[in-house]
């Protein structure tokens, strides 16, 4: 849905019929927000069903961040101020169903906060000490060079992400290496080596560059925290972990990432790689994690095991969101049922749970 066509024809403090009906959907207590929002003056970006809403929730995405004094939690709102790539910050209730996201930090038109720039820099500075140190080199900053290639001159142009290109998820112009000379390539990989590696568009261009000096940053990306980070590497560069560490950093995305953060692309690796350790990860996180991810996690069991022709069997969804509850007796009975099917012994992962 493009949030700029819905509100052609309305003004700033009116919803358009199609989001006000996607809206009603949605907990009170979030309803309520969003509409003092719009009288505010903010404004609907789009109404969605991708992460991190359950397929049984929705998220609201707005175009600008939430007023200052309702950034708060509240007995029916619980908030979160996340800063990532992704989202400034996030709204939901106790169940985690349904999320109102502001946009991501970077496209706020306010002024940042200066201990976080000072931090981040910081953190900068200190990786890029570390790679010249690694890498035997010096990397001044490339942006006090003049470009001399109109394809590096291209390639840093589309280093600036604005808000459309990060909502339509477009990449670094990656066409430039196809064409790029060694010295231009050259000069590409010493913007990237001392760019810090921040998402899914970073790997994907390190691991393009197919470098000695390329790989080792990716190597040294592996440690981030950002799960989706981690997951953008095995999914770019999988020769550059051995199956011991996939498995290990799949399973640390299993048991904690959330679906901003890497568990979506996690997943997607669980399909085609899925040792027992995977499966066993799997059938705990059931049992431990919060209730918002588990359908997913419960779908995904029944496709590997056969009882599903899709990674999500949308025929089997009304089983999959019983274990979207915290209620623990209600999710151990649907726990035994999905183990039953998949002929596994659920009083194997029970024994001894409170």
């Amino acid at each position: 849905m493009n949030s700029k066509n819905d509100r052609e024809n309305l003004d700033d403090t009116q919803i358009s019929t199609e989001h006000a009906q996607l809206l009603a959907t949605f907990p009170a207590e979030l309803q309520k927000l969003v509409e003092d929002e719009i009288k505010d003056g903010n404004a609907i970006q789009s109404i969605d069903y991708s992460f991190p809403a359950a397929p049984c929730g929705a998220s609201v995405k707005l175009v600008r961040q939430v007023k200052a004094e309702r950034r708060v939690s509240t007995t029916g709102v619980v908030f979160y101020a996340r800063n990532t790539p992704q989202y400034s910050g996030e709204f939901t209730t106790h169940q985690r169903h349904f999320f109102v996201l502001e946009p991501p930090s970077r496209f706020i038109e306010t002024e940042p906060i200066p201990d976080m720039e000072t931090i981040r820099e910081e953190m900068a500075a200190r990786q890029r000490a570390a790679d010249a140190e690694r890498f035997g080199i010096e990397i001044p900053n490339p942006s006090n060079f003049a470009v001399k290639s109109e394809l590096v001159g291209r390639f840093r142009e589309s280093l600036e992400i604005d808000y459309e290109r990060w909502r339509e998820g477009v990449g670094y112009d990656m066409s430039v290496l196809q064409t790029a000379t060694t010295e231009e390539r050259a000069e590409i990989e010493r913007i990237l080596l001392y760019k810090r590696v921040e998402d899914w568009r970073d790997v994907e261009a390190l691991a393009a560059l197919d470098s000695p000096k390329a790989f080792e940053k990716l190597r040294s990306a592996l440690k981030h925290k950002d799960h989706a980070v981690v997951m953008a590497i095995l999914q770019h560069a999988p020769q550059l972990v051995s199956l011991e560490e996939r498995t290990e950093l799949l399973v640390a995305a299993l048991q904690s990432a959330d679906f901003y953060h890497g568990l979506s692309q996690a997943l997607h690796e669980v399909e085609r790689f899925h040792p027992p350790v995977i499966i066993e990860t799997l059938l705990n996180c059931l049992l431990e994690r919060e209730s918002g991810e588990l359908v997913q996690f419960a779908g995904m069991l029944m496709y590997l095991h056969g009882k599903a022709d899709v990674p999500f069997d949308w025929e089997q969804r009304p089983f999959f969101l019983r274990f979207n509850t915290p209620d623990r007796v209600q999710r151990e009975t649907a726990f035994r049922e999905l183990c039953k099917a998949i002929d596994i012994d659920a009083n194997k992962y029970l024994k001894g749970r409170k």
